[in-house]
């Protein structure tokens, strides 16, 4: 969900549907864009993974596309403090 306090409204910038989550989210600042990556197994039966383009002035999905498992490369790990 994404909030904008100005107005008060939230979007939803990623439903990849029950009991897949997100897993790795990035902004790209200069084009006010937002990228989800969420993965699991949707309905407690398959895994899946979807990624979502969100873009932040227009307060809408630009794309969502379900990708092959496996097929993306690993995720940045998280940096020590």
């Amino acid at each position: 969900m994404v909030s904008y306090p100005a107005t008060g409204r939230g979007v939803m910038a990623a439903d990849p549907g029950d009991y897949v989550y997100p897993s790795d989210v990035r902004l790209d600042a200069q084009n006010d864009l937002l990228y989800v990556k969420a993965h699991g197994l949707a309905g407690g039966l398959s895994e899946q993974t979807w990624l979502f383009e969100f873009d932040l002035r227009g307060q809408r999905i630009m794309e969502r596309r379900q990708v092959r498992n496996g097929i993306l490369p690993m995720e940045c790990p998280e940096p020590l403090h």
